[in-house]
């Protein structure tokens, strides 16, 4: 009778854990409970905060990727996945102790193979450029349209400079900032040039699947060069469509134009409509570089070294038919080392090491390209 109560408590005790929440095993993992007295919030749609990664912004006033009524036709996936606020930035200066968001987002997002810090999440920097380091994540729980976090705490009221980052894979319906009642505001330090880095591509360019928004590689070359970059990736979806070609022409002071539609377009798609892209952006902007970006190499390319021979050929034959026009070719072949097979999380899509890997590669070419000095 006793062995029988015995295996009875040890089921009934499994049950129990098998069930059980990992917060209530490891404290660590509870989303914490906020508190938000003495606390005063602003909308940094408002001056003197400085939205930056959204080209329509100005004349939408939205946390979009494209315009709210594209003047030209465009996918309808392209269209949705605009809403996703990839490579968004919030700056400004205060002597605030603390730092909170109220956010409410667009759906609920399930991917197996990304956190709901990077496709849902903000996090924020602090420091002025050249010595900005990440402070903290949003707290949430995968199921939650709406959340609060404090991302900063201080006990000094001393003047900082904050950059807050915008999810990966998710729309943003609400952002608030929460401040102390007493602290003061003013706007973040200027950019080392009022140009834009301008990125189109697939899901790599979009973000997936960094593990939160400040370690995919655009946000590390924005913060690398102090420079704004205005994410175009659009997952799945990046097929090198004059449509968009012809949006991305719209955008004010460009610096340089990156392309990538090797991974979206395959090889019939990049032999048939790169050259035209590429000739839209130029017709506009003759004197803006336009760099073709080569994917990264997956996985199964340490098992079938030859896959994308034809594709890589393709994009630099071009590249050298086109470099008399400011053409030219960034290969990405070798950027996640020899051992590349460790950099993705799922064969393709690439990890934190990989986004930092991508961006060490992709700092010193644009920061030669353009003359920009490389401040972190």
């Amino acid at each position: 009778m006793k062995l029988r109560l015995s295996i009875l408590s040890i089921c009934l005790l499994g049950a129990a854990y098998a069930q059980d929440d990992i917060g209530q095993l490891d404290r660590n993992m509870v989303v914490p409970v906020v508190k938000d007295d003495g606390i005063a919030w602003y909308s940094p749609k408002s001056k003197p905060f400085r939205i930056a990664g959204f080209a329509w912004f100005d004349q939408d006033h939205e946390y979009r990727r494209l315009p709210v009524k594209p003047g030209v036709p465009v996918p309808k996936s392209v269209n949705i996945l605009a809403n996703y606020t990839a490579g968004g930035q919030v700056g400004f200066r205060s002597n605030t102790k603390k730092v909170l968001i109220k956010v409410k987002l667009a759906g609920e997002r399930n991917m197996f193979h990304m956190a709901p810090t990077g496709h849902s999440g903000f996090d924020l920097y602090t420091g002025e450029p050249g010595s900005k380091k990440f402070h903290r994540v949003s707290f949430l729980k995968i199921e939650n349209l709406a959340y609060q976090t404090e991302l900063y705490s201080s006990k000094q009221a001393e003047w900082n400079e904050f950059t807050l980052n915008f999810p990966l894979y998710n729309g943003i319906t609400e952002l608030l900032i929460g401040l102390d009642e007493k602290a003061e505001i003013a706007p973040p330090g200027p950019y080392a040039s009022n140009k834009k880095i301008i990125v189109y591509g697939g899901s790599t360019v979009q973000g997936a699947c960094a593990s939160r928004p400040g370690t995919y590689h655009l946000n590390i070359v924005s913060r690398r060069l102090n420079m704004e970059v205005i994410n175009l990736g659009f997952s799945g979806s990046g097929k090198l469509e004059p449509e968009l070609a012809t949006l991305m022409t719209e955008i004010k002071e460009p610096a340089v134009f990156f392309v990538e539609g090797e991974r979206n377009s395959h090889y019939k798609g990049v032999t048939e409509r790169l050259e035209n892209f590429i000739r839209i952006l130029k017709a506009k902007y003759p004197g803006v570089p336009v760099v073709i970006l080569t994917a990264n190499k997956r996985s199964q390319e340490a098992f079938r070294p030859d896959e994308r021979v034809d594709i890589l050929a393709f994009q630099k034959q071009l590249a050298e038919k086109l470099k008399g026009e400011g053409v030219y070719l960034f290969d990405s072949s070798d950027l996640l080392g020899d051992d590349f097979f460790e950099c993705s999380v799922d064969g393709s899509h690439p990890t934190d090491l990989g986004f930092y890997r991508m961006a060490a590669g992709l700092t010193p070419f644009i920061s030669k390209l353009l003359n920009i000095k490389v401040v972190q």
